[in-house]
């Protein structure tokens, strides 16, 4: 269901825990940790307490303890003093918390309001590793080397991208690191997603489809030369196609001709399994509105030649 980023923690103090008889009811985050969750507005004097609602997968060590909507948010103390902090249906770990404990927090790759929060008591396995990990520290990525990926470094992936995007178009990035961190790499993808599902409107470009959650999408970002080639992050080198399509077309079960008809490759069309994509056969693709970009003629010819192997 879900895959997660790198994790990163806080060691509790006796005020996230029930111990002296607290009951505020979950954890305080320092501040440091803010850009791991969704970014949300500061404190006012309209609101001193804005947040936003998560999804939270539970664990007591390796135990679940259940699935829950929570919330991130501000407290604030006439805006002098602001406190990031998780609250709400947390008491089957926090109950079982105290101070000097480990909260483990990983947040999901796939939804940004999904998150795994694991409790690490003091004496067991799980808290024994984190504390060799992590030395004196009391909070932050387990491994400062490899932090999870931050918001922010989103949006500066998305702004190189946009910058590119005014250039002439290449098919191949040749400018592509070749050991690319992996902050980078993940940035850079979420950044390609970004740019291109909105337009064109979180729907597949080819049956029209796209489930949707609260901020996640079924449809994914699809390359038409592919990255691992070395094919640019360049929204004229992308399509939006729900998860079967976008596979079969990375597979080159078809292809999409520079005029925007579909093709499927004759092994395909002649294979009963592939019966769902009989009907698409030389229907053309959906399109963004003219003022986004457009799929690369040169991008699809390239993908119906050398991937869907279609002459």
């Amino acid at each position: 269901m879900h895959n997660f980023d790198k994790p990163f923690f806080k060691r509790l103090r006796p005020n996230d825990t029930p111990e002296n008889g607290n009951n505020q009811g979950g954890f305080v985050l320092p501040r440091e940790l803010e850009r791991f969750f969704p970014e949300i507005e500061k404190p006012s004097a309209i609101n001193h307490a804005p947040g936003i609602t998560i999804r939270a997968a539970l664990f007591n060590g390796t135990i679940g303890a259940g699935i829950v909507d929570t919330r991130y948010h501000y407290q604030s103390w006439g805006g002098k003093r602001i406190e990031p902090r998780i609250t709400g249906e947390l008491g089957a770990i926090r109950s079982h918390s105290k101070g000097d404990d480990f909260l483990l927090m990983e947040r999901s790759l796939s939804d940004p309001l999904f998150y795994r929060l694991t409790l690490h008591r003091a004496g067991t396995p799980g808290y024994d590793t984190l504390l060799a990990g992590v030395g004196t520290r009391r909070w932050g990525p387990v491994d400062p080397k490899d932090p999870p990926l931050a918001d922010e470094e989103v949006a500066v992936s998305e702004e190189e991208q946009k910058e590119h995007e005014k250039l002439p178009f290449e098919l191949f990035d040749n400018d592509a690191a070749l050991h690319e961190s992996y902050v980078k790499k993940v940035a850079r993808s979420k950044a390609f997603s970004r740019r291109l599902l909105p337009i064109y409107d979180f729907r597949c470009a080819m049956c029209g489809n796209g489930h949707a959650a609260d901020k996640t999408w079924e449809v994914e970002a699809a390359h038409i030369v592919p990255r691992g080639l070395k094919g640019a992050d360049d929204a004229r080198n992308g399509l939006v196609l729900c998860k079967s399509h976008h596979w079969a077309f990375d597979q080159g079960l078809f292809g999409i001709r520079p005029d925007l008809t579909i093709v499927l490759r004759p092994t395909t069309a002649a294979d009963p399994r592939n019966a769902h994509l009989l009907p698409f056969d030389g229907k053309k693709i959906t399109l963004p509105q003219s003022q986004h970009p457009q799929p690369s003629p040169k991008a699809l010819a390239w993908h119906l030649e050398n991937v869907a192997r279609i002459v």
